[in-house]
């Protein structure tokens, strides 16, 4: 993956939303959140995953695609029970579109790669409560 990405990644902010779609918590890549903390704390949960299905590897793709797969990913945790918030990734450049998917509570680092993988997504971004957002890579890019 090319560093530009990564970089791009890390320079994204990753915002879980309220119904209304109002910015209640926002964590960053390699920085503490205590919005996001104090979130996963008032929910009983130990961590939090920022998945979408947007722009499968990290390719712009038509919003009507992109709606279909972020509502099959939805349907796909209401069916596992997790409990899950809409989230943007809101990137620096603003050439770039919010991409919008779900922040899940909960869910486990190995089922959150899988499931962005079959999204064809790159990464996701993880935050357990008290340590910065991690960026981990699905390695899609590497097959």
């Amino acid at each position: 993956m090319s560093s530009d990405l990564i970089e791009a990644y890390r320079g994204t902010r990753y915002t879980v939303l309220d119904a209304d779609g109002i910015v209640v918590a926002e964590a960053r890549i390699d920085e503490l959140a205590p919005e996001v903390d104090a979130l996963l704390d008032a929910h009983g949960a130990a961590s939090g995953v920022f998945i979408t299905a947007w722009n499968p590897r990290s390719e712009p793709t038509d919003d009507a695609v992109n709606a279909e797969a972020h509502a099959r990913l939805v349907t796909h945790f209401e069916e596992t029970g997790h409990v899950v918030m809409p989230h943007a990734g809101v990137g620096q450049d603003a050439t770039w579109a919010p991409e919008h998917g779900l922040f899940v509570l909960d869910l486990s680092e190995d089922d959150a790669t899988e499931v962005a993988a079959s999204y064809g997504q790159n990464a996701v971004v993880t935050i357990q409560r008290g340590h910065p957002a991690a960026l981990v890579l699905t390695g899609i890019m590497s097959s």
